[in-house]
């Protein structure tokens, strides 16, 4: 099963429990074109990074995926009207440094632009977007905002699946897949709610640099869950990461 065609199983079963355990107060706003610009911008930002993930170098992938905090400021100033300080610019570019120390690798930089790469950058442009949609939206609640994320990746799915179909067969429909799919569409339920939730609570140009801790949440549960060895580059990355967190959520 592509990462595609996963997607679009594992949001669908999202969507589908989101209705018994999540349900909208109101489907007003179903008809307002600004849930459906959101949805879309959700759904091609996943689609894209998951594209980026399978054909590309993982290392690469997400060095350009993370640059996201430095799209945020731009995007934070133009929509929001955020001010801009010198620590959030100083925040942006210490994740990011940080980012780059933990996933170099020689030659990474060297290799020619292949479509993974701008998967990469598109994904990464557009979590950036949906970070200040969250906060630009206010008139839309947490639960319209997350539907419109799952909506948006089924239906992006299903687009590129016309070109792409997939064939369904025993291998595919086994039990255990099926329990991964529900396993994963709970997943997602809870990390979309607890995002929008976050992204209320926090400012754009704030949150960005935060999402880049998962560099070092990977790096410490690789340590322990994987016996993969941490090396002095992850240390070291780890702390500008720290860094920039630290000085973005100072007031």
């Amino acid at each position: 099963m592509t990462a595609v065609h996963s997607s679009l199983f594992s949001f669908s079963v999202t969507v589908f429990l989101g209705i018994f355990f999540f349900k909208l107060d109101s489907y007003r706003n179903l008809k307002n074109k600004h849930f459906w610009i959101y949805a879309l911008i959700g759904g091609i930002t996943n689609i894209s990074y998951a594209l980026a993930v399978v054909n590309g170098e993982l290392v690469r992938v997400m060095l350009l995926f993370f640059l996201s905090p430095v799209w945020t400021i731009p995007f934070s100033y133009l929509l929001l009207r955020e001010k801009i300080y010198f620590q959030n610019i100083l925040a942006a570019f210490l994740s990011v440094f940080g980012a780059f120390i933990v996933l170099w690798q020689p030659d990474l930089l060297n290799a020619k632009i292949a479509i993974s790469d701008i998967y990469a950058i598109i994904g990464g442009i557009g979590f950036a977007l949906t970070n200040v949609l969250a906060r630009y939206y206010k008139d839309f609640t947490v639960k319209e905002k997350s539907y419109a994320i799952w909506i948006g990746v089924v239906l992006i799915a299903a687009l590129v699946t016309l070109f792409f179909p997939l064939t369904l067969n025993e291998s595919i429909l086994n039990l255990n897949n099926l329990i991964i799919l529900l396993l994963l569409g709970i997943a997602l339920l809870v990390t979309t709610i607890v995002v929008q939730l976050g992204l209320i609570l926090v400012k754009a140009v704030k949150a960005s640099p935060v999402f880049l801790f998962e560099i070092v949440v990977i790096g410490i549960s690789g340590y322990y869950l994987a016996n993969e060895v941490l090396s002095l580059k992850d240390f070291v990355g780890g702390i500008f990461i720290v860094l920039g967190v630290l000085i973005s959520a100072r007031k």
